[in-house]
């Protein structure tokens, strides 16, 4: 609607400086065409008039083209710094867009790196502080196993021995006071059978 109206009031300007131009056009035409004939200051002042009426309108004019030529030049020069500042913020707002995300994005990749790193690192440790646990702690138990094992079997050696050779002894001394008690009854036998042989005399 605002485009077809605007249209229109231009043309309808465009027509009404056509007609007021070719009412000066035929107006000085006639009025140099009766000076030429007749010679009346009248018409030589209405002609001045007119000479100076229409120095004034292209002086209007002139003002006019001036005033639209400076609104399109500015127009234009706003365009254009419009533009230039679009590209330059634009410029700007990616490049800082780019360090931002990829500040931000080594940071964020610094930082999971570090974890899963730290994390892998935990495990490993872990792990091998295990390994290493159980590894002291089976080589300290075989140590306290053979170490209880050979004290026991020192032991229960020992008792044994203790034992048998107890048992040597009780049997080597009963043996022993045994054959005392054999050689005590034929000493007492002999001794009776000398007597009675020195009686028997």
């Amino acid at each position: 609607m605002i485009g077809p109206l605007s249209r229109r009031g231009e043309r309808t300007e465009r027509e009404t400086q056509f007609y007021v131009e070719l009412a000066y056009g035929l107006l000085f035409i006639g009025g140099f065409a009766f000076l030429a004939v007749r010679v009346d200051p009248r018409v030589a002042a209405f002609e001045g008039g007119l000479v100076v009426g229409y120095l004034l309108r292209v002086y209007e004019k002139m003002a006019i083209y001036e005033r639209v030529l400076e609104s399109a030049v500015s127009a234009e020069a706003e365009s254009q710094v419009a533009e230039a500042v679009d590209d330059q913020v634009g410029d700007a707002v990616a490049a800082e867009l780019d360090d931002r995300v990829e500040t931000e994005v080594a940071a964020e990749v610094d930082d999971a790196v570090a974890e899963e790193v730290e994390d892998a690192v935990a495990a490993e440790v872990d792990a091998e502080l295990d390994d290493a646990v159980e590894a002291e702690v089976r080589a300290e138990l075989d140590d306290a196993v053979a170490e209880e094992v050979e004290a026991e079997l020192d032991d229960a050696v020992a008792e044994e021995v203790e034992a048998e050779l107890d048992d040597a002894v009780a049997e080597e001394v009963e043996a022993e006071l045994d054959r005392r008690d054999i050689d005590g009854d034929g000493d007492g036998a002999a001794a009776e059978a000398d007597g009675a042989e020195s009686g028997d005399g």
